[in-house]
């Protein structure tokens, strides 16, 4: 009877041993990764809380060009585009967007060189309001903040990596804060305020990370089809899966173009790669645009569209509503038509994708807070700023738990296991996510290494 207690004893405590080795690995990889990405975790938080608000800031800050006195009749959208012309006779128009608002002005795309603006036009009188270049507009500026922190290629990929960083945190974060018994959960219902400082900050930072996991979880995978390097790879699965229900003939090579609707338009992301058909030259002339207008009524596009101009003798007239201007993903659209003809050359509707493209553009709608109006608006500033609170209470615990002198680095289970855990879990999310798993690799190399160094050191002391 002792002996089989004793078995059993020791049976329990290698369990709690492996148990304790696990809890130690994943506390250490949380650290590291909290640690390394929290700066670019915050701002893409506050860029993000800030961005939400696109729709509503932008014409309080310029309401001397966005807004107008709303008069008796509008004018023709040639005319519109003549005054723009008249004004700016050296650059090309490149867009028309009529907002349908009677209260506000006419938004016409113009490009000098590879400077885009855009220009605002009273619908009433065809008075030209002023310009602002797109690329310095508050707006624009937040979301390259948001989306490439202003450094292009390199800051799009770090983006990338430290979103995906944020969802082995807030998974790791589950695991060791997850509630393993009744007083256990217990502690997640309540932040103790008179347990003292440390207390305070560790119960504010799993509380919070806690009961907001799911929610940030969607909106860090809704936002990875915009990063370039998932992107380009979740394009490319679609397109081999055949997931997308865009007409076959414009994959099956039967249209030929060189250019997708994202190279000359911003469309739904759905239609972003779509190959742009070509229109059949006519020496009658490009249609005006106004045929364009009738064509856009006539089949029921949702008010506030933009049409993008065609390009050179075989371009398109491109038709686009989508994000807010369209009130809901179930009024997306893209049509091309032939500039000479008016046919219609595409039409892509809501109606027309898979179900994985409704959900990849559900899940963007519901990512910039506009999918089911003020309430995902609200849910999703309060998700930003918890995310500030989780990353920024994370930071503060550290610095009042860790050691005098140290920089408090959770200790390492010891033995090897610990770095063939690291080179698996590096597989596994470099399949999935390639510079995860990169990052993963080059943290574990250099833990390895200090290690490696430090026993050295040791041995040559003792000798």
């Amino acid at each position: 009877m002792e002996i089989k207690t004793l078995l059993n004893s020791v049976q329990s405590e290698q369990v709690s041993s492996k148990k304790t080795s696990l809890y130690k690995t994943i506390w250490r990889w949380h650290f590291y990764g909290g640690m390394i990405f929290s700066p670019i975790l915050i701002l893409l938080a506050i860029t993000g809380a800030i961005y939400l608000f696109r729709p509503y800031v932008e014409p309080m800050l310029g309401k001397n060009l966005y807004y107008v006195e709303q008069g008796s009749k509008e004018i023709t959208p040639s005319l519109q585009l003549k005054a723009v012309k008249d004004k700016y006779p050296n650059d090309a128009i490149t867009s028309f967007t009529d907002v349908k608002d009677p209260e506000r002005a006419t938004e016409i795309g113009i490009a000098k060189g590879d400077v885009s603006y855009t220009v605002f036009v009273n619908p009433y009188t065809g008075k030209v309001l002023g310009k602002l270049q797109n690329d310095q507009r508050l707006m624009e500026i937040i979301v390259k903040l948001h989306g490439e922190i202003m450094v292009g290629k390199i800051g799009d990929n770090l983006v990338e990596l430290s979103a995906s960083w944020a969802i082995i945190l807030l998974a790791t974060g589950l695991y060791l804060y997850f509630p393993r018994n009744k007083q256990s959960f217990l502690s997640v219902l309540r932040i103790r305020m008179r347990k003292g400082s440390r207390v305070f900050w560790r119960d504010l930072h799993a509380s919070t990370g806690f009961w907001m996991t799911i929610i940030l979880l969607v909106l860090v995978l809704s936002g990875l089809p915009w990063a370039s390097s998932f992107g380009e790879r979740l394009n490319t699965f679609v397109a081999k899966a055949k997931l997308s229900n865009a007409p076959e003939h414009l994959w099956d090579g039967s249209i030929k173009s060189t250019k997708i609707n994202k190279d000359v338009a911003k469309t739904p992301w759905a239609a972003e790669n779509i190959p742009i058909p070509e229109s059949v030259y006519s020496n009658k002339g490009m249609l005006p645009i106004e045929n364009v207008v009738r064509i856009a009524e006539q089949t029921k596009i949702y008010p506030g569209y933009t049409i993008t101009m065609p390009e050179g003798d075989k371009g398109v007239y491109l038709i686009s509503t989508y994000g807010w201007a369209a009130g809901s993903v179930k009024n997306y659209v893209t049509m091309d038509i032939d500039q000479y003809s008016g046919k219609t050359l595409l039409d892509y509707r809501w109606k027309d994708y898979s179900t994985f493209d409704k959900t990849v553009e559900t899940g963007i709608a519901l990512h910039e807070g506009r999918y089911f109006g003020w309430a995902n608006l609200i849910i999703n500033v309060i998700a930003c700023l918890s995310l500030v609170l989780i990353v920024g209470s994370g930071i503060t615990m550290w610095w009042k738990r860790r050691p005098t002198g140290t920089v408090g680095i959770p200790k390492a289970s010891e033995g090897n296991k610990f770095y063939l855990g690291v080179l698996l879990i590096s597989v596994i999310c470099g399949l999935l996510m390639p510079m995860v798993g990169i990052s993963i690799f080059v943290i574990g190399l250099i833990e390895f290494i200090v290690k490696f160094i430090k026993k050295k050191v040791r041995q040559i002391g003792i000798q």
